[in-house]
């Protein structure tokens, strides 16, 4: 396990994206996998941390989700609100760099337990500027039936240059995530049924709200399909 310390916030946007494109009865189907990309205005840097949190919640709600923390105390250093798992991507993590994070329950998302790394990624060149990977969900959630009950998750990106846990650390931090900086947006996202999710149907990130390129995120997309 990794402890990183632990905070929560909770501000949403609830995207759900109208109900006619979200049938209530789910399709039958076997393991749903997601692949997930992001991209940033300049180059991916390893010495930089990128993050995709996951809430696994099952909320059509969406009520809570993950957010970034950008003001002392820092708790984690990187990410409030509610979250479950997350993918991390820095020069810290093994063999690919890419790494899956369970939170520990009960720890105020301070404690996190390696899962592994994802069953497919995309190695990052000197001059990247994407990360794209994908899961499994029973990665995530080991029971097949489990993981097919899961309909809706909420997801944020989060790209940052120091994930600080000191909490009289003062010295600022340069963090992106989706939507306006502080407003603490996310998706909610169902999951039932293959499709593809991008940016440009939410209208969530356009860039330039970061002065850093490498941290400043300006497109994502997300695609669920049932194997």
């Amino acid at each position: 396990m990794t402890r990183l310390g632990g905070f929560g916030m909770a501000l949403l946007l609830l995207w759900l994206g109208g109900c006619a494109r979200f049938p209530d009865a789910p399709p039958g189907g076997g393991v749903r996998r997601l692949v997930i990309e992001m991209q940033v205005a300049g180059r991916i840097r390893p010495e930089y941390h990128y993050f995709v949190l996951f809430n696994l919640s099952n909320d059509p709600t969406g009520q809570a989700g993950p957010v970034p923390v950008l003001v002392p105390p820092w708790g984690n250093g990187f990410a409030g609100g509610a979250f479950t798992h997350f993918m991390r991507f820095d020069r810290f993590q093994p063999q690919a760099r890419y790494a899956l994070y369970r939170v520990v329950q009960g720890t105020n998302l301070s404690v996190f337990e390696f899962l592994g790394v994802p069953i497919s990624v995309q190695p990052v060149s000197a001059e990247s500027n994407r990360l794209r990977f994908e899961i499994l969900l029973t990665q995530f959630i080991p029971d097949p039936e489990d993981a097919q009950a899961m309909q809706f998750i909420q997801l944020n990106f989060i790209a940052t240059d120091r994930v600080p846990i000191d909490p009289n650390d003062t010295t600022p931090k340069v963090s992106d995530a989706l939507g306006a900086p502080g407003l603490g947006q996310y998706l909610n996202l169902r999951i039932d049924q293959d499709r593809i999710i991008r940016n440009l149907d939410t209208g969530l990130e356009s860039g330039g709200d970061v002065a850093d390129p490498d941290l400043d995120i300006v497109d994502w997309r997300v695609e669920v399909r049932t194997l």
